[in-house]
């Protein structure tokens, strides 16, 4: 079994990965199933949008509307929970803090926070610790979250000449990040999506600038196309279950896209 990376990049338009000059993005699209018309849930806020993205169900099913984390009134476990579950090695690395309620804290093998989503810098201290860390743990599944590009869109505005710059950083960090995974002999899977969209300085509405947002499955043994069934954030929890070869939680709403992006050659 391959391991998996997801990383996010909170607040990603899909089309600012172009407008931005973006290289190491689009280059896992184009080894890999990619869709850039993917959708987000409503409000298209950030802590929902991960919950949904990890617990693999709508937001009427978890009840997180803010970016304010409560107790489910009917728990959803999250793929981190199921993988550890499984007896996997499972690691989180992030710089927003109201991420930390993503799963249980038993379920992870390796965590880094730092509140530091304010700047570049912060982006740049997540991906040197995962760099140095997945491989050194040889953890089967890693999330690494980049925060920045949200927090310059509302500082700036979405679009905006800062935001952009900050889209440039975060794609130059992915990059760094498999470019040093990949020297140590590992050979991930990787899925990439953000949460959300925005427009102006702000998100959080159903407009096609909040909603729509880039989800791209690239690595060993995943078929390179345009991927044309519809996508759903809340498809990645299941998806990245059958790519550990995890089994499917009976509660998870969304639909596994793994053997559509798996190749059979």
């Amino acid at each position: 079994m391959h391991p998996v990376i997801l990383i996010s990049i909170d607040g990603l338009r899909p089309d600012a990965i172009e407008a931005a000059g973006c290289i190491h993005i689009p280059k896992l699209a184009e080894h890999g199933s990619y869709t850039y018309e993917a959708r987000t849930v409503m409000p298209s806020v950030t802590l929902p949008c991960h919950t949904s993205m990890f617990r693999g169900v709508d937001v009427e099913r978890h009840g997180i509307t803010t970016n304010t984390f409560i107790p489910l009134a009917r728990p959803v476990p999250s793929i981190l929970d199921v993988a550890n579950t499984a007896g996997l090695n499972c690691g989180m690395f992030y710089n927003w803090g109201p991420l930390r309620d993503l799963a249980d804290p038993e379920s992870l093998r390796a965590s880094f926070f730092e509140r530091d989503a304010h700047r570049p810098e912060g982006d740049r201290r997540v991906m040197t610790y995962a760099a140095q860390v997945i491989p050194e743990l040889k953890l089967d599944f890693s999330f690494v979250y980049f925060g920045w590009v949200d927090e310059c869109g509302h500082m700036h505005g979405w679009m905006s000449p800062e935001y952009l710059a900050a889209v440039k950083h975060a794609d130059e960090c992915v990059g760094e990040l498999l470019s040093q995974i990949h020297r140590q002999g590992m050979e991930p899977r990787v899925l990439l999506l953000s949460d959300h969209g925005g427009h102006g300085r702000s998100h959080g509405t159903d407009s096609d600038e909040d909603m729509t947002i880039p989800w791209i499955l690239s690595g060993p043994g995943i078929r390179r196309q345009k991927i044309e069934t519809p996508v759903r954030i809340f498809d990645t929890c299941p998806t990245l279950a059958e790519l550990l070869g995890l089994k499917r939680h009976h509660y998870w709403e969304g639909k596994s896209l793994a053997g559509y992006c798996s190749s059979t050659e």
